[in-house]
């Protein structure tokens, strides 16, 4: 595929052009400003000229699509081209999606641990050898390839793109999904709660009928918004598990005695208890999520 990526600047975009340039795709893109430290890796995988800004004669009807970042404005000069050349536009998220649909997609939802959560989650596969797909905000933070089966996806409650509103999480249709927490922050891309609080209530609606939803029992926005669904999916809650505090020490309770973590506090507790359910699903047992969990450090 030839794709153009207009907000290459943005860490998300960077990091999904430079999977698919090391899958093969042809690869270019344009920003006004880029990050000193992904300039010279940009530029070393030929990703960007030595010109920053937007150029509309980039844009031509030998791209098979374009993908557009959440910061890119309306009247971007090579968005315009874009929608006069008819060519297919998708947002990041859009995009994503497009890449992984015949994936098992493994979702992590929340508005603020999301991303702890599937950190976790990608620790104890990488640290058990099963190879997955995964797409998380982090330093190289997305890895495609067309052999995995599934695709560990970190999902955000932003608007898609400036053409399109719709929030990032509801673009992907997990197979899987976990939902953290729902805590709403003024001066966001949301007006009040109610319609913040409702997007998560779409994300459930939007699981594949005959997936699963692993949610945070004791958080009571979430457990609403989840069990008040009527989509066919399995519905997998979570607690905090008991584990011990001893001299500055952490140590979890399990089935084969205390087990003590590089983590500490409620709040990762909690994150692990939703981490394990998600990893059992993507074919971790017990003790090898446990062994693994007690390297892991956040």
């Amino acid at each position: 595929m030839r794709l153009h990526f207009i907000g290459l600047g943005e860490a998300h975009m960077f990091n999904l052009a430079i999977a698919l340039h090391k899958k093969g795709e042809v690869v270019t893109g344009s920003d006004e400003k880029f990050d000193g430290s992904l300039t010279s890796i940009m530029r070393e995988q030929g990703l960007v000229s030595n010109q920053t800004g937007w150029f509309s004669d980039r844009i031509n009807d030998r791209l098979d699509a374009v993908i557009l970042g959440t910061a890119v404005k309306e009247d971007n000069p090579e968005l315009i081209r874009a929608q006069e050349l008819g060519l297919k536009i998708f947002s990041f998220s859009g995009f994503l999606y497009e890449l992984t649909k015949y994936k098992t997609r493994v979702v992590v939802a929340g508005s603020q641990r999301r991303f702890m959560v599937a950190s976790m989650i990608l620790h104890v596969l990488e640290y058990n050898d099963i190879k997955v797909d995964h797409a998380v905000s982090a330093t190289n933070g997305i890895h495609l390839t067309n052999e995995n089966d599934f695709v560990l996806i970190e999902g955000g409650d932003g608007i898609s793109s400036i053409i399109d509103k719709t929030p990032q999480f509801h673009k992907y249709r997990p197979n899987i999904a976990l939902l953290s927490d729902i805590e709403f922050e003024e001066n966001g891309s949301y007006a009040d709660f109610d319609t913040y609080a409702e997007q998560y209530s779409i994300f459930v609606d939007s699981i594949v009928k005959g997936g699963s939803i692993t949610y945070n029992d004791e958080d009571v926005e979430v457990k609403k918004r989840v069990e008040s669904s009527e989509n066919p999916i399995r519905k997998l809650p979570y607690v905090t598990p008991e584990y011990q505090e001893m001299d500055g020490e952490v140590f979890l309770d399990t089935p084969d005695g205390e087990m003590p973590l590089e983590i500490s506090g409620r709040t990762a507790l909690n994150n692990l208890a939703g981490a394990k359910w998600i990893c059992q699903q993507m074919g971790v047992d017990e003790v090898e999520f446990y062994e693994a969990m007690a390297t892991f450090k956040s």
